[in-house]
């Protein structure tokens, strides 16, 4: 499956919206055409990647894996796809989250509560149907993200930025707060819990775990 192969190069997202007769496009894939499924991929991986998967995962070579699973998967069961006005997108969407919360389960705490985080902070975009609408949301995002930081104590806002947003090691981030990293689990902790009753503000009810 040539669309599936892992590149030594780095998947840049795309702007442009859905495939020209996304439909029909969709229904040659389904029926085998290698072209077809290929076209969808060229389309929506680099998206998957970049908006979805690295921000779920903070790291590149497992977002590579989640996405290389996806499209795996998506290949395997693309004949049962139902078509929907909406398009593919977010069936490929909905797949690819669902790798990276299997990834999740079986690493870490830290990688869960990142993990964690980017599910909830989600929840302050709409569901997008195509790149262009991902990317755009995934930009108004991190601005309100960052409005929601920028009310916060400066010592929580640094944690948070620097541990969950930037996947920064522990101990480079104790190191940047002038804290030992025992102090700055506890600190993600509060800064988790400062962080979701700013969001509750918003209407938006976060479930964050513990500090890692």
């Amino acid at each position: 499956m040539s669309a599936i192969r892992r590149t030594g190069g780095t998947l840049r997202p795309v702007t442009g919206g859905r495939i020209e007769n996304e439909r029909e496009v969709v229904e040659r894939a389904g029926a085998g055409d290698v072209r077809a499924f290929e076209t969808i991929y060229r389309t929506y991986a680099p998206v998957l990647f970049s908006y979805v998967l690295v921000p779920m995962l903070g790291d590149r070579d497992d977002a590579s894996d989640c996405l290389r699973n996806t499209f795996l998967s998506a290949h395997k069961h693309i004949g049962n796809f139902k078509w929907q006005p909406s398009g593919i997108y977010p069936w490929l969407k909905t797949m690819a989250k669902n790798k990276a919360r299997d990834h999740l389960r079986a690493v870490g705490r830290r990688r869960r509560l990142r993990g964690a985080f980017a599910e909830h902070t989600e929840r302050l975009t709409t569901v997008a149907t195509n790149p262009a609408e991902e990317k755009l949301q995934r930009e108004a995002l991190r601005e309100r993200i960052d409005g929601v930081l920028e009310t916060l104590n400066p010592r929580y806002a640094t944690v948070l930025r620097l541990r969950l947003l930037e996947d920064r090691q522990r101990d480079e981030c104790a190191e940047a707060l002038g804290v030992k990293v025992g102090t700055l689990d506890v600190l993600l902790f509060r800064a988790c819990k400062s962080f979701r009753k700013a969001c509750a503000k918003l209407g938006v009810e976060l479930e964050l775990g513990g500090a890692a």
